[in-house]
């Protein structure tokens, strides 16, 4: 199967928010995603990987890491954070980086994007 047709039958639209820097009441910066962040659906298809597994507070914590394939004319960069709903459960992921397959620089049918996620906020 090609991304076009994984993304086709599988794809997930996901919300993106795009965290934006701040000053803040000592003066210093402070990463904020509710002042004057951008969001906008991204749709691409998910694979959901292993989780990490650490201790916090006597318990497991996983975090899980994922891949997400999306067409190229997303606007998808490094830090962007993505919500998306599974299983009745929204699960916010952090984009860690965004490559272009071959260096494509057109809009051709093989123009799509890979980006690797981690999850951003345990859940529960």
């Amino acid at each position: 199967m090609s991304i076009g047709s994984l993304i086709s039958a599988y794809g997930r639209t996901m919300t993106r928010t795009r965290p934006v820097w701040i000053r803040d009441a000592a003066g210093g910066a402070a990463q904020s995603t509710t002042a004057g962040t951008a969001t906008a659906a991204i749709t691409g298809y998910l694979q959901i990987g292993s989780g990490g597994v650490a201790l916090r507070y006597g318990r497991e914590n996983v975090r899980f890491g994922a891949t997400l394939y999306c067409d190229g004319s997303q606007d998808l960069k490094a830090n962007d954070l993505l919500a998306v709903t599974i299983a009745s459960e929204i699960r916010t992921y952090r984009v860690d980086s965004v490559r272009v397959p071959d260096d494509r620089s057109t809009a051709d049918g093989l123009y799509h994007l890979i980006a690797t996620l981690e999850e951003d906020l345990p859940r529960g």
